[in-house]
């Protein structure tokens, strides 16, 4: 072979192998877990910590398909101040106190629905009734591509960034708890 054409070889190898290595990296952020996709946005860090708390992890790395309506840490410090100390606690220093292991788990379980749910999947103007893996009744709206939550004790939401792909499920983040 000529010097050239082996050039052009190393060339096509070395193309072939970037390209590789960047679908697997992409392959790879699409095989993470909601809970480890969730782990690595530091705007869910509250939500997570009660996940961890509540000993939810592993379910939510293996279960599924799901979708989780998750709420901001700016959301989740605006729940009722009785209950954010049982279900969100975080200590003075940013070191979590204790939930409740009733509550907590009930709280999260709240935000969660079975199946893999996108924005897409509700067309503009319609509402639908979902139940959420705690019992309780939700109405999801897509109100002019504006999608909106509201829960049976008055809780509104908005997704404010949706459709965060995860390998068994979808992740929405929502400007409200559910939970009041």
């Amino acid at each position: 072979m000529k010097f050239p054409q082996l050039i052009q070889r190393a060339a096509l190898i070395a193309g072939v192998a970037i390209v590789t290595g960047l679908g697997g990296n992409a392959a790879q952020a699409q095989s993470r877990n909601c809970i480890d996709t969730l782990a690595g946005m530091p705007d869910a860090s509250r939500f997570v910590d009660v996940v961890s708390r509540s000993h939810l992890v592993e379910d939510l790395r293996q279960v599924g398909p799901f979708t989780l309506f998750v709420p901001t840490n700016a959301a989740v410090s605006e729940v009722t101040p009785a209950l954010i100390n049982v279900l969100f606690p975080m200590g003075a220093s940013g070191e979590g106190g204790t939930a409740d292991p009733i509550l907590a788990p009930a709280a999260i379980n709240a935000h969660i629905l079975e199946g893999r749910y996108t924005s897409a999947a509700l067309e503009p103007g319609l509402t639908m009734p979902a139940r959420t893996r705690a019992g309780n009744t939700i109405e999801v709206a897509n109100l002019g591509g504006k999608v909106t939550l509201r829960a049976t004790n008055g809780a509104v939401a908005n997704v404010v960034r949706g459709d965060i792909p995860c390998s068994n499920g979808v992740i929405h983040m929502i400007d409200r708890s559910l939970v009041r």
